[in-house]
């Protein structure tokens, strides 16, 4: 594995910062870059996203945008929208350091929170995936909503969808306001009454930002396949991650399969956390918001301090 040592920085609770060194998998970081891959045999891109790359450098884009939800179907009293930010540049990058991974813990087929059920391989890629986040230069944003508090969700049941991309709107906007970049954006495919919502929400997003006195920064949001993008997989494990924590939160007796539950506790440890269960501070790199604002700090509001000396998961442990 390529490794370099980096300067990363850190967010603290207050207004200073300090900068930490760190290894990580992915190859040369400065105070610019915030992390990077490592220079790897290129992984063929999916052509919709080497058509973006071919624009002129006027409308050319910082970040693609990898979004998907947990929970919305079903009696689950939580659902989670996740967006998983990677450097345009590092797209190849990024797609081949998931397959070496997948290769590696002996993943076959699509990456998917529900297939994570019953072998050490299958806990330990969540583990992998979550420190490539807090190590490179991708990061990590979402949003937890308990649907009994959330007014939007309970008042009209027959319009869910459109309570549901408010939310997904909100997400959008504090991400673009966080990250001050340009951002295409890619949504898991979805099967909605209203054909544009995925238009509408960077419309919509847009316009909040302005309002704010911020660039319109959101340049495109459409929905893909996520057999298609890898980052697409990628989100759907860590927003299903932080989802099914929650769902644990709000109902203790709840058990999931032995891989999720062996994921949980290596993966909470790895933020500096217990459990897999709060809030984060406002940050550009990994965060966590509980909502509706009477679920904020609910059990409590945490600061990330990675620790990267976790053991993978044993066959023995499943």
């Amino acid at each position: 594995m390529l490794a370099s040592t980096v300067f990363k920085q850190t967010k603290g609770t207050g207004s200073s910062s300090n900068k930490a060194l760190k290894t990580t998998p992915f190859g040369r970081s400065d105070a610019f870059t915030r992390g990077g891959f490592a220079m790897m045999p290129h992984a063929t891109a999916p052509l919709s996203l080497m058509l973006y790359f071919t624009q002129s450098m006027e409308t050319q884009l910082d970040y693609l945008v990898y979004g998907d939800e947990s929970g919305t179907t079903g009696s689950d009293r939580c659902y989670s929208i996740g967006l998983l930010c990677v450097t345009k540049t590092k797209v190849n990058e990024f797609n081949q350091y998931v397959l070496d991974l997948k290769k590696k813990r002996g993943i076959v087929g699509e990456l998917k929170w529900s297939k994570i059920k019953n072998s050490a391989g299958q806990a330990n890629i969540c583990i992998d995936l979550l420190s490539m986040v807090l190590r490179s230069s991708c990061c990590f944003h979402s949003i937890i909503v308990e649907k009994s508090i959330y007014n939007n969700w309970t008042t009209d049941k027959t319009d869910r969808e459109k309570a549901f991309y408010q939310t997904y709107t909100y997400l959008l906007k504090n991400t673009a306001k966080q990250l001050k970049s340009k951002l295409i954006v890619l949504i898991d495919q979805k099967c909605d009454k209203y054909k544009k919502n995925d238009e509408v929400m960077g419309i919509v997003a847009n316009n909040m930002l302005a309002k704010l006195g911020s660039d319109r920064t959101i340049q495109e949001v459409t929905m893909n396949d996520s057999k298609e993008h890898l980052g697409l997989q990628v989100v759907d494990i860590l927003t299903g991650a932080v989802n099914s924590g929650y769902m644990k939160f709000l109902k203790p007796e709840l058990t999931l399969s032995v891989a999720k539950e062996a994921a949980f506790i290596k993966m909470a440890a790895m933020l500096g956390w217990d459990k897999l269960v709060y809030d984060t501070y406002p940050n550009k790199d990994f965060n966590i918001w509980h909502f509706p604002s009477e679920n904020r700090s609910r059990p409590a509001t945490k600061a990330i301090v990675p620790n990267f000396n976790i053991k993978a998961v044993h066959q023995s442990e499943i």
